[in-house]
């Protein structure tokens, strides 16, 4: 293994086994609301998330916002609830 520390280590040990230590794949799931939002996973307090819309009408360009641990947060353009 090449020489590697903290989180690339982690990566680096899971590639080695065939698995894979963080999920590079875009979340898929239902459109979020406020009593089921969505959640967005991540290893820090905060991250940087894009929202597409739902399906048909409620489909929008992406909006970029921060989004902080334990502060949900309300697409402006189609109303979809995240949390973290």
């Amino acid at each position: 293994m090449p020489i590697a520390t903290g989180l690339e280590r982690e990566e680096l040990a899971a590639e080695l086994k065939g698995e894979k230590r963080f999920d590079m794949d875009p979340p898929v799931g239902p459109f979020g609301t406020k009593e089921a939002p969505a959640v967005i996973e991540s290893y820090y307090n905060k991250r940087i998330v894009g929202c597409p819309g739902g399906e048909g009408e409620d489909e929008h360009d992406v909006v970029w916002f921060w989004l902080k641990k334990d502060e949900p947060h309300e697409c402006p353009v189609c109303s979809q609830y995240f949390v973290k």
